[in-house]
């Protein structure tokens, strides 16, 4: 059994923080393609899981102006009840700014253990970390104490917004993009994120991880993928300069004036689609389900592409002709081109 504790709605300065945990976990790790969900502010500040909940990374984030080493000691307590708790966590993280360098036997180092830290600090961190444990100044060792801190990772923050951004998105004409537009969807996906934490959860308990999925305090890779194209793939999504070459077959016969109509239709469809109060939820449906078959199979055609749609969900919403979705689906090719 476990129950979840510390539960809480951080200020806007951690809320930054922990965003920039999650997508460390997302985009900046050797395994984070195995990281499918993250869980906000339920095992920790964020957990992230795969896709059959066998593997967990716990991260707590602790974005002080100092962090000297009775601090340090404090913030590995979460991580330390999680180590000791009934669940078993892949990785421990510890996601700070950047340490006094003194504090450090190889200071070039942004990611290490605690083996890295120098005796003096070790001593104040453990101190700290015992009395955080044991609710007093006994010093007594809690059980796994060695283990524990072998364990833990120490990740530094120490990259611009973009740069998180850039990394889960793999967009290869980063050029074209501002320093603005990273920031306003960084923003975007941290409000996303802090919304999840309006649920009350604390004391609440579980048996296996995967019944946390029913506190909906998660949010999948997928759906901050789906942000990004749009975002960054899709920033012309209803005003594409052009035919996307995918759709010059479907204007095949047409002269200007017919091509010019039907682009407009399109696009005066896909606005409405998107901005409708029905029709808003299908829309990004169909965008997750075209990324997914595009993704899953790069030379699919738009008509294969359309032709799987048809066959795997109706479409309901009016304003998504087939006209639409085959320029749609041209679009997100278009897009994806520019996606690694």
């Amino acid at each position: 059994m476990y129950t979840f504790k510390n539960t809480e709605i951080n200020n806007k300065k951690a809320s930054d923080f922990e965003t920039k945990s999650m997508l460390y976990l997302l985009g900046m790790r050797s395994d984070s393609d195995e990281i499918e969900i993250i869980t906000v502010d339920c095992f920790n500040d964020v957990t992230g899981v795969n896709d059959d909940f066998s593997k967990l990374w716990d991260v707590q984030s602790k974005n002080h102006s100092s962090l000297p080493p009775s601090k340090i000691g404090e913030s590995l307590s979460t991580l330390y009840d999680n180590y000791v708790s009934s669940i078993s966590f892949f990785d421990y993280i510890l996601f700070i700014p950047k340490l006094n360098r003194d504090y450090l036997i190889d200071k070039s180092l942004n990611v290490y253990k605690f083996g890295n830290i120098n005796s003096k600090q070790k001593q104040g961190i453990e101190k700290k970390l015992k009395e955080k444990i044991n609710g007093n100044k006994s010093g007594k060792t809690p059980p796994l104490f060695i283990d524990f801190l072998s364990q833990v990772t120490f990740i530094e923050d120490n990259k611009k917004i973009s740069t998180y951004i850039k990394r889960i998105s793999k967009f290869k004409n980063t050029k074209t993009v501002s320093e603005e537009i990273y920031d306003r969807i960084f923003n975007e996906i941290r409000d996303a994120q802090s919304s999840l934490k309006n649920s009350y959860i604390e004391n609440e308990n579980i048996s296996h991880p995967s019944e946390v999925l029913g506190f909906n305090r998660h949010i999948t890779k997928a759906v901050i993928n789906t942000l990004l194209i749009n975002r960054l793939v899709g920033i012309d999504i209803f005003s594409f300069p052009g035919v996307p070459i995918p759709f010059i077959s479907f204007i095949a016969g047409k002269d200007d004036e017919g091509i010019k109509d039907l682009l407009q239709e399109c696009n005066e469809n896909l606005s409405r689609a998107f901005f409708d109060k029905n029709g808003c939820k299908e829309f990004w449906k169909l965008s997750e389900m075209i990324i997914r078959i595009i993704k899953s199979n790069v030379e699919a055609s738009v008509s294969d592409i359309y032709g799987q749609l048809e066959s795997t969900m109706q479409i309901k919403t009016t304003y998504l002709t087939p006209e639409t979705l085959k320029y749609m689906i041209s679009l997100i090719k278009t897009g994806l081109d520019n996606v690694g």
